[in-house]
């Protein structure tokens, strides 16, 4: 039985809340670009949407330098070596700072090349081209912000993150009403607005985060000395643990890419309440991330200052509190799946697919609560390879061949989809669990 314990909670808590919060920002704002793009033409939609995916999946892969990076800026701060974790500090930023120019470059040169190979429609290609461009200039932006938000979660405070991304969705919101429609004198730009608003809102988060950490956070600044001041040892350290994190990104956003290009095989009504139980069901998955982040920023916290004992108090402690949230959300899932699907579409039989779907999610979500805030401790403890090589055995032995057996074998329905993902979800959590068990996290020395 968990009991209450004010100290310990008290930590969890204070950093859990403004990082779900943070997730509430970007969803709330992910809802209202879709409503704005969805007023433009079919071509404007698919183009957007095309190149936001390309954007978010290659950018996401990039930044895992930021999971290094706060698995080494905590462990430092528990051991109070304050100046082994500015140095990390601006050693990940200076990667992520290369990291994004390269990508930045790449992004422009390239937008055409990738769009010809994915669509045939000529007018995707080029609306989506030209939204791709102009958003990958704000990599130079994005990749950076990303990193320095996981160097401040890591010293404990993530209002700063949340306050950062609340400034740049807002900001995102209000630019894509005014350049997406041509409002108040400016000119309508369609589907470039809606780019050229999100790279701007990317420049303004990045200079938020920036700003705080040449400041201080908690004693951590960001200082001229460590920028692109490279090391062999603690760059390999660095490396070593980010890549196999940039690793586990590429192979669940690859597989959950390739299940939607499956899924769309079984018709329109049926990917479109996949679509929709989906996006349902990503609300419910906040609490988790936020937990998973509070965990990963103290138990590396803790094992810096050796205490074993209290890592493993956060760790057990966020798996309950997050496992209880999603909890109560499936049930919500499981009861009242209709009405819940019901606030997303007015289309009865895509509601009445999504709404058989999302029940079956219910089960999800405590599996899926533990397995998001066990992969935090570990990463946060410098386990990276750990969840890596979960998430591969889970998406390659089981995720992957049940919906291909599902949608081209006995031509199920999404409700045996959702069933085989619960069976994954299921799998990953028990895994995880086992490997934090075993305690191999316990003995990483990655100061």
């Amino acid at each position: 039985m968990i009991l209450i314990d004010k100290k310990v909670d008290g930590k969890i808590f204070a950093l859990a809340i403004p990082a779900i919060g943070e997730m509430m920002s970007h969803t709330l704002v992910w809802t209202a670009d879709t409503a704005m793009v969805g007023r433009l033409t079919a071509a404007d939609i698919a183009g957007v949407n095309l190149g936001a995916q390309i954007m978010f999946n290659i950018s996401s892969i990039m930044a895992a330098i930021g999971v290094g990076a706060t698995a080494l800026v905590a462990r430092n701060i528990g051991a109070n070596d304050k100046e082994r974790a500015e140095y990390i500090a601006g050693l990940a930023l200076s990667i992520g700072i290369i990291i994004a120019i390269i990508l930045g470059i790449t992004g422009i040169l390239f937008a055409k090349s990738i769009f010809t190979v994915i669509v045939d429609d000529s007018d995707v290609i080029r609306i989506g081209t030209s939204y791709t461009r102009i958003v990958f200039t704000g990599a130079f932006f994005l990749i950076p912000m990303i990193i320095s938000s996981s160097i401040i979660r890591a010293t404990g405070n993530t209002v700063i993150p949340m306050i950062a991304a609340i400034a740049t969705n807002v900001t995102n919101i209000v630019g894509d009403y005014v350049l997406i429609f041509g409002k108040f004198g400016f000119p309508q730009l369609k589907a470039n607005g809606a780019a050229i608003a999100t790279a701007g809102s990317q420049a303004i988060g990045f200079i938020i985060c920036i700003v705080y950490l040449i400041k201080g956070v908690n004693g951590i600044k960001l200082r001229r000395k460590n920028m692109f001041c490279f090391r062999k040892e603690p760059l390999k350290v660095l490396v070593g643990l980010s890549t196999p994190a940039g690793m586990q990104t590429f192979m669940n956003e690859g597989s959950r890419l390739l299940s939607s290009f499956w899924i769309a095989q079984l018709g329109t009504i049926p990917f479109a309440a996949n679509s929709l139980a989906v996006a349902a069901e990503s609300l419910s998955f906040m609490p988790g991330s936020g937990f998973a982040v509070a965990a990963a920023s103290l138990v590396g916290q803790s094992l810096g200052a050796g205490d074993h004992e209290m890592a493993e108090k956060v760790a057990k402690r966020s798996v309950f509190y997050a496992a209880l949230l999603m909890g109560i959300v499936g049930m919500a899932f499981f009861f009242f799946p209709y009405a819940i699907m019901s606030l997303f579409s007015t289309d009865k039989a895509s509601v009445l697919e999504a709404s058989k779907a999302i029940r079956i999610g219910a089960f999800e979500q405590v599996p899926i609560a533990i397995g998001m805030v066990m992969s935090g401790a570990l990463k946060g403890a410098g386990d990276t390879n750990g969840p890596f090589r979960i998430s591969l055995v889970t998406n390659i032995l089981f995720r992957l061949p049940l919906i291909f057996a599902i949608v081209f074998l006995i031509k199920g329905s999404i409700s045996h989809v959702w069933a085989a993902t619960a069976v994954q979800y299921g799998v990953e959590a028990t895994l995880m669990v086992i490997r934090y068990r075993r305690g191999h996290w316990r003995r990483i020395d990655i100061r």
